[in-house]
């Protein structure tokens, strides 16, 4: 919850608050030395025009992370590049940050009072003096960054800005903390004002090269590695591939056959910097003029955007005198010196998409020549510049470089700034690439999971199905031999039954045959006829069937006992009903008889009819 302070603890704080010093601003280096951007003349001009589309001064990047006001620009209306990031309030963060010891990203009112006293006179003295801060900030005890940044955006929208004396504004706040860095000998009371300018030059070019909406102000550590790798080019160093990676980067991971998600370093902050450049080259050399005329010119190239410079040859048109200048190509401007010192400037040319840069041919001492031609129209020339170099190297480099200083007005930004948006869609369409891969990789891993369980699955379903059917099959084969075993038993009941109704049938015949002898008055006591052969034969084989019969009922009983047969619960739909037959191992009663031909009354002996005997009759005629 934060805490409201009163109107009269705010006024005790802008009372103790000392009135700020008048600031002498650091000087800039002067394009006095030779040199050339190399990077700005392999600059595809036709690639940043692609890349920047048509806005009113509304600008948003491909990552959302950056707020391009049209303030800060000379056109209000041309092309924006998608990775364009302005970087004139960077050095108002930086104070910020300076402020911000505890990195938590709020600041005491105090403090911000204080910083917003020495930035007034630049930013504006109506919405950034104390009265305006007081009124705007009063509810809260501490300010956040985003709320800060906010009210900067809204106070300076519609201003023109000086980035130098901003710069040198929070240089001024910031300075007591980084020049506290291991480039400085702790033990020197007095920094060198040589090192002391080194680091303001390096400061300006870190606030031009940082990434958007970070806090505190870093930059992208690819940058960084660049940065280095000029540093060390302007000091005549080795650089080696391992030499920033295997010190400050060992986390670093973008291999794309990796498992794992690419992941990239963090943001370097310029306290992180200026570590890392202490550790690489020492302080030793970082204390010697040589680091001074290097980092000279990359402040040169970097921050204030000179392209090229050197000696040239210029004459006046319908004239034959050629005069030797000292050129410097700076963002769209061409400027003449008189001299190497650049302290007499002799002729400035504002370049415009309206001019052309021509190739001319040798005459006289002059083999090496070029003009700058601005034309209203298709053949009204109204300015003319005609130059000539020393050697053919030398002009072609003219040449290139103002061809791209002047295809680039086009899109309102310098060259520098078009090279630095240019790398950072690079990295952002790398990176994005790098991590669609990544997710292709993990979509297609976890596809192949996905169908090796699946395969799995179908194996294991199969392997069921496998030992289903063998079961089944089993069960089968069980069914049909239990199927036979009832055809064989079903076989012998019915030759069961015939032989007992053979049987029955010659009973009846020698009942009926002994009752028509009494009727006739035979001989009763006569011995029964003996037993023919059918009747061995019968009795024989009835004895041979029941013997089959029970084995194969031992046999059926067995294959009840398998384990191959279905549990009793199961459905046995499929299977035959099963035959239950009883036999009968009592022989019926003396002298009576049961005509009903019933299986349950079947016996494997035939009842001896010749033991019955018919009731005495006497016939009285």
């Amino acid at each position: 919850m934060e805490r409201k302070r009163s109107t009269k603890s705010i006024r005790r704080l802008s009372l103790r608050r000392p009135k700020p010093a008048e600031m002498n601003q650091p000087n800039m280096p002067l394009p006095n030395v030779e040199f050339e951007d190399v990077l700005a003349s392999q600059l595809q001009v036709s690639d940043v025009i692609n890349n920047s589309v048509l806005g009113d001064g509304s600008m948003h990047n491909l990552t959302n992370n950056s707020h391009s006001s049209p303030h800060f620009r000379r056109h209000q209306s041309c092309l924006y590049h998608r990775c364009y990031h302005n970087t004139t309030l960077v050095p108002l963060w930086q104070a910020f940050a300076a402020l911000d010891t505890r990195n938590s990203g709020k600041l005491l009112l105090g403090r911000l009072m204080r910083m917003s006293s020495v930035m007034s006179s630049v930013l504006g003295v109506e919405q950034h003096s104390d009265q305006a801060i007081q009124k705007y900030f009063i509810q809260f005890s501490q300010i956040t960054f985003p709320k800060y940044k906010s009210y900067v955006m809204d106070t300076t929208a519609g201003k023109i800005l000086d980035p130098e004396a901003l710069s040198a504004y929070s240089w001024s706040i910031c300075k007591d903390r980084y020049l506290n860095n291991p480039l400085v000998d702790n033990l020197d009371s007095v920094v060198p004002p040589e090192l002391a300018q080194a680091i303001y030059w390096l400061y300006c070019i870190f606030n031009n090269l940082t990434e958007p909406d970070t806090y505190p102000p870093s930059m992208d550590y690819e940058e960084t590695d660049l940065l280095l790798r000029k540093l060390f080019a302007a000091l005549g160093l080795a650089w080696t591939s391992n030499d920033l990676d295997s010190q400050h980067y060992d986390d670093a991971s973008s291999d794309s056959n990796s498992n794992f998600e690419p992941s990239y370093p963090p943001h370097v902050t310029f306290q992180q910097l200026l570590s890392i450049i202490a550790d690489l080259i020492g302080t030793e050399l970082a204390r010697s003029h040589a680091f001074y005329r290097a980092v000279q010119r990359l402040c040169l190239s970097e921050y204030m955007e000179v392209m090229k410079t050197g000696w040239i040859n210029v004459r006046k048109p319908e004239t034959d005198v050629w005069k030797k200048r000292w050129a410097a190509l700076h963002g769209s401007k061409f400027t003449l010196y008189s001299g190497q010192t650049c302290l007499d400037s002799k002729e400035e040319i504002n370049l415009s998409h309206h001019m052309h840069i021509e190739a001319l041919p040798a005459t006289g001492s002059q083999k090496h020549r070029f003009r700058i031609v601005e034309k209203e129209g298709d053949f009204s020339i109204t300015s003319e510049h005609e130059f000539s170099t020393a050697t053919q190297k030398s002009c072609l480099s003219w040449l290139t470089l103002l061809s791209v200083a002047i295809k680039v007005t086009e899109t309102g930004m310098s060259a520098k700034t078009c090279e630095i948006s240019e790398r950072r869609l690079e990295r952002f369409q790398r990176r994005e690439s790098e991590r669609e891969v990544y997710r292709k990789k993990r979509d297609v891993l976890e596809t192949f999971d996905r169908l090796q369980e699946a395969k799995k699955a179908r194996s294991e379903v199969e392997d069921a199905l496998a030992q289903r059917s063998q079961l089944r099959e089993a069960k089968m084969i069980h069914l049909l031999k239990m199927d036979k075993i009832y055809e064989r038993l079903e076989s012998i009941q019915f030759q069961q039954s015939l032989c007992n109704k053979a049987e029955r049938e010659r009973g009846l015949l020698r009942l009926l045959t002994s009752f028509e002898r009494k009727l006739h008055g035979e001989d009763r006591t006569g011995n029964s006829a003996p037993n023919s052969p059918e009747k061995s034969d019968q009795k024989s084989m009835l004895t041979r069937l029941a013997a089959e019969r029970d084995q194969l009922e031992h046999a059926l009983e067995e294959l009840r006992m398998t384990p191959s047969h279905p549990p009793a619960n199961h459905n046995t739909s499929s299977r035959k009903p099963s035959l239950v037959i009883h036999r009968v191992e009592s022989l019926p009663l003396e002298g009576s008889f049961d005509y009903r031909s019933s299986s349950e009354n079947m016996s494997t002996t035939s009842t001896d009819f010749s033991h019955l005997t018919l009731p005495d009759i006497t016939l009285h005629t």
